[in-house]
């Protein structure tokens, strides 16, 4: 079974990955993805460079993702330009792992942007993961994002409770992580039996 698991901007989504993964089971992440498409030396990378300059390189030669970021969020155009380097490479890379997952009970596709891009048709099964907007807002900010950058994020997503209507399982990460923990431990209850 392929599980894709999405969630809204700062929903959780690396923290559930990272309980799978613990679990023993194996997480394919878009965002990970992307980022080693990108890196010094591929063709991602100087795709980007390319298209949007050189004030976008860093001085050690990567890219300023946050500045990059800026520059996309809040202009469309942007955005879609970056999307069209990026996501045909993130695809052709998460089709190639899922068909070595291809003997596993259970792997899961980590993709942000899941039902947006209509990846759900090429899972068995969705996973949502929710956040209260609070919360949400609230660790974002510890990490050095202002309000306004959150917002900018959000509104290239659909909304959370749009993908709520959509998703086959749904797990809340508003409060500690044992809570979420617990959730995902009685997720895998349930798909293992279903395997079974």
């Amino acid at each position: 079974m392929i599980l894709g698991l999405t969630g809204s901007y700062g929903s959780g989504k690396s923290t559930v990955s990272r309980i799978f993964t613990e679990r023993g089971i194996r997480v394919i992440d878009a965002d990970e993805i992307a980022i080693d498409a990108t890196k010094p030396g591929t063709p991602g990378h100087d795709a980007i460079l390319r298209e949007f300059g050189e004030e976008f390189r860093a001085g050690d030669g990567s890219l300023d993702r946050r500045k990059l970021a800026r520059h996309v969020f809040n202009n469309p155009a942007n955005l879609k330009r970056l999307e069209e380097i990026v996501h045909p490479i993130v695809r052709e890379r998460e089709f190639a792992l899922l068909r070595e997952c291809a003997n596993e009970p259970l792997a899961i596709l980590s993709a942000p942007l899941l039902f947006e891009k209509g990846l759900d048709g090429h899972v068995d099964k969705t996973l949502l993961i929710v956040i209260s907007e609070e919360e949400r807002f609230k660790r974002l900010m510890k990490k050095g994002m202002t309000r306004a950058e959150i917002q900018e994020r959000l509104k290239n997503q659909m909304p959370q409770e749009e993908k709520a209507q959509k998703a086959d399982y749904i797990i809340d990460n508003s409060k500690d992580i044992e809570q979420t923990k617990r959730q995902v431990e009685n997720l895998l209850n349930i798909l293992i039996e279903k395997k079974d």
